[in-house]
């Protein structure tokens, strides 16, 4: 059972969310030549952003609570997030993602900036508690809810998103469950979730030219998966 809960509805700004570009390139690769997805920009955090948020880690470091549960409400959505998308269950996900702020609270005491975003290391253990929990299940695998995993790609267009562009989230989050799992990792952490080339590379403990590897083969896997469910529908 979970013991950190959501702090609220996934908010559909938080995280960046790259699903916006491919509502477009959708169609366009209907057209043309076009690219299924647009390459997210590896723009650094705006940098007040980046003092408040270093002010805050070494407050939280410090032990200070008010600091730990901002930084919980601040990234919570996103770590939720890759977590639903790895798993494909909000029940495993909300465990899972309960467990990387455990590890956040045990850890803080060891943290050390390495000049990369706090969320980068918040990722790094929420891969590995995926691992772990993807280790105990092996017997009795996770049921993949598809309407959960649909309905937060629908989520992430916004307020004022039209059908068609919630329908093409929605058409690439269940193509994504078919992706096989080092793809679609990269693919979650770059468009999904617009992490930098490098912080990915660092993220998955993989060189930045293997990342690009994974990246242009689950482009391609994505691609085809969307075809296919075109011409079938």
């Amino acid at each position: 059972m979970a013991i950190f809960r959501r702090p609220h509805a996934v908010d559909a700004s938080s995280g960046g969310s790259r699903l916006d570009s491919a509502v477009d390139a959708r169609a366009e690769s209907r057209e043309g030549d076009q690219p299924l997805l647009t390459r997210p920009a590896d723009a650094k955090i705006d940098e007040r952003e980046q003092r408040r948020e270093r002010r805050l880690v070494e407050a939280a470091c410090r032990g200070e609570e008010s600091a730990v549960e901002a930084l919980y409400r601040t990234h919570f959505d996103a770590v939720y997030r890759y977590v639903l998308l790895r798993l494909g269950s909000p029940s495993a996900a909300e465990d899972v993602t309960s467990q990387v702020f455990l590890g956040m609270i045990r850890g803080l005491g060891r943290y050390r900036d390495e000049g990369k975003p706090f969320l980068a290391w918040l990722y790094s253990m929420a891969r590995k508690q995926v691992a772990f929990f993807q280790r105990t299940q092996s017997r009795t695998p996770t049921h993949w809810d598809l309407d959960a995993v649909t309905e937060l790609a629908e989520q992430t267009a916004g307020p004022h998103a039209t059908a068609a562009e919630r329908e093409t989230r929605a058409a690439i989050a269940r193509a994504l469950s078919s992706v096989p799992e080092g793809q679609r990792e990269v693919i979650l952490l770059r468009y999904v979730l617009s992490m930098s080339l490098a912080d990915t590379a660092a993220v998955v403990g993989r060189s930045e030219g293997a990342v690009k590897q994974l990246q242009l083969r689950g482009l391609a896997t994505l691609k085809a998966l969307l075809q296919q469910a075109d011409l079938h529908s």
